[in-house]
């Protein structure tokens, strides 16, 4: 495809505005750099919609590192802009984009014409036009895909998680022994927002030093009279998601 429809808004969309707001114009530039290279490789005989670009590449070009991009590609997967299927990255919601005036190929128009119902609205799933893409699919190599070079990931130290927490979450109660409970706890923190040790160590940061958190650290009298206090958060509360995305939503 020589062109693509971008919308003059399309930054106001909700999962871009969480790039934005995450990795700010690098990840909103790696983003719609990689729409490029996708939409750049798609004709008649090419509608796989895969990134076929390795992320040192991509590093290269875009003056990043690959450490940096894998990264990024995964919150992209994560928050749904992108596939990652058998090791391949695709952007099977590109082909709702594209329109018959996009190109003068005759077989692409046909193409986009079956792709598309008669009010020009998708007509099948994602899963439908996956098997559909697959149908007409190259073979990629694994080296040209843009996934992470270790797809194992690495298990969790506990040990420094506590340390870090003990160190940097200091108007909290230091914690002596991470439980199995504890342990689960943290491990889905981790995983469900793709947490390092250092995005960790600066989410506790924050909540030690925000004036809005503060009340968290604070025993507070109920207001109903009884006399009685509300307690102070525990570990399991900084570690579990609603104070995580109580933080990250509200702070």
């Amino acid at each position: 495809m020589k062109w693509i429809q971008h919308d003059t808004d399309a930054n106001q969309d909700a999962k871009l505005q969480n790039v934005l707001l995450d990795y700010g114009l690098e990840g909103y530039g790696l983003y719609w750099y990689c729409i490029e290279l996708i939409a750049g490789k798609v004709d008649a005989n090419n509608i796989t919609f895969e990134l076929e670009h390795d992320a040192r590449v991509i590093a290269r070009n875009t003056g990043s590192t690959p450490q940096k991009v894998e990264e990024m590609m995964r919150y992209f997967v994560n928050i749904g802009l992108f596939e990652n299927s058998n090791n391949t990255i695709t952007c099977l919601k590109l082909a709702k984009r594209l329109t018959q005036s996009m190109t003068s190929n005759p077989q692409m128009r046909e193409i986009i014409k079956n792709f598309k119902g008669h009010d020009g609205i998708m007509i099948e799933s994602d899963e439908v036009m996956q098997d559909k893409i697959t149908l007409h699919k190259k073979r990629v190599t694994k080296e040209c895909a843009v996934v992470p070079t270790k797809e194992k990931k690495e298990s969790l130290d506990y040990e420094k998680i506590k340390e870090i927490y003990n160190n940097t979450l200091t108007k909290a109660s230091n914690v002596v022994k991470l439980t199995d409970k504890r342990k689960k706890l943290v491990k889905k923190l981790f995983d469900d927002f793709e947490l390092t040790y250092e995005k960790f160590e600066s989410y506790l940061n924050y909540m030690n030093d925000h004036p809005q958190a503060q009340w968290m650290f604070e025993k507070r009298p109920k207001n109903d009279g009884s006399g009685q206090f509300w307690n102070a958060q525990t570990f399991e509360y900084f570690v579990g998601e609603k104070c995580f995305l109580n933080v990250k939503e509200n702070f």
